[in-house]
């Protein structure tokens, strides 16, 4: 009797489970997925110098920031010489006259420029913060990391070792019904650069080590137009080709994208030019 009970029960149990779906109305059965944020991430614009004697300190003690808070794909630093006008950094030909690698760009001239700067060490936070003094470096990262992020960015590389070739494919996806529309920019940095760097007490370290520095960009200064779609999943929405010159390191650089519109960076990615299994 106590078998024939126990079946009797597990009958009306299963009995009662398809009773309540049948239960369940046509509307309720289907839930929309709403489609998952993004990780956000910070872009650090930072405005350096071989000749800014207090630049170095300001270079360490972001780092510090950097692992402090993510690491270097969280809070992306990219590092601009630029002043050379202003006896604060060394450029291309003014390195050649002195035996050294000057690191000052005419992109970095120009986006100094653009800021209307006029000393160092300064930054750009996320292009939402104005210039910040190094003081303020600390608190304005961490107010942008708090900020929620509706567009997430991934990148894939591709390099050529016979051509020099770099191509680089942008994904996006966005939170944001309607998607995103703005600019993409795309940048090629270079870490472990071994050059000279005027000494706050006087004199010159010519092994200095520079990390960081921009190298080139793949979009004009102000960006190429781009849209991003409300996804799930990230869609290809920029693609690039850049030659690496002769005395770049693929294997110390990375690719830096972000997208921004007039409210400044929604997101930035970075990656490595060369993955592990392709050294």
């Amino acid at each position: 009797m106590k078998i024939k009970s126990f079946f009797f029960m597990a009958f009306a149990v299963v009995a009662m489970s398809v009773a309540s779906c049948d239960e369940v109305s046509e509307n309720e059965r289907y839930i929309d997925v709403p489609v998952k944020a993004a990780s956000r991430c910070v872009l650090v614009e930072e405005f350096s110098g071989q000749l800014c004697v207090n630049c170095p300190a300001a270079a360490e003690a972001l780092e510090t920031m950097q692992e402090a808070n993510g690491g270097a794909d969280t809070v992306v630093v990219v590092t601009f010489h630029a002043g050379e006008g202003m006896m604060l950094a060394i450029g291309k030909e003014r390195g050649e006259a002195m035996g050294v690698q000057g690191l000052a760009t005419d992109f970095g001239e120009q986006l100094f420029s653009n800021y209307g700067l006029q000393s160092e060490p300064n930054a750009v936070i996320d292009r939402r913060s104005g210039v910040v003094g190094q003081p303020q470096w600390l608190t304005t990262i961490v107010s942008s990391l708090r900020r929620e992020a509706t567009e997430a960015l991934q990148l894939s590389t591709s390099y050529d070792a016979s051509t020099r070739q770099l191509t680089v494919n942008v994904l996006g996806r966005s939170s944001s019904e309607g998607g995103f529309a703005g600019n993409v920019h795309l940048w090629l940095t270079e870490d472990s650069i071994v050059s000279v760097q005027r000494l706050e007490g006087g004199g010159y370290n010519f092994e200095h080590v520079f990390n960081n520095i921009f190298r080139t960009s793949a979009t004009p200064i102000e960006g190429s137009p781009v849209t991003i779609p409300y996804a799930n999943e990230p869609q290809q929405v920029y693609t690039a080709t850049v030659t690496l010159d002769d005395v770049w390191r693929p294997e110390k650089m990375a690719v830096v994208a972000f997208v921004d519109n007039s409210g400044g960076v929604a997101n930035v990615a970075r990656a490595a030019v060369i993955t592990q299994d392709e050294e």
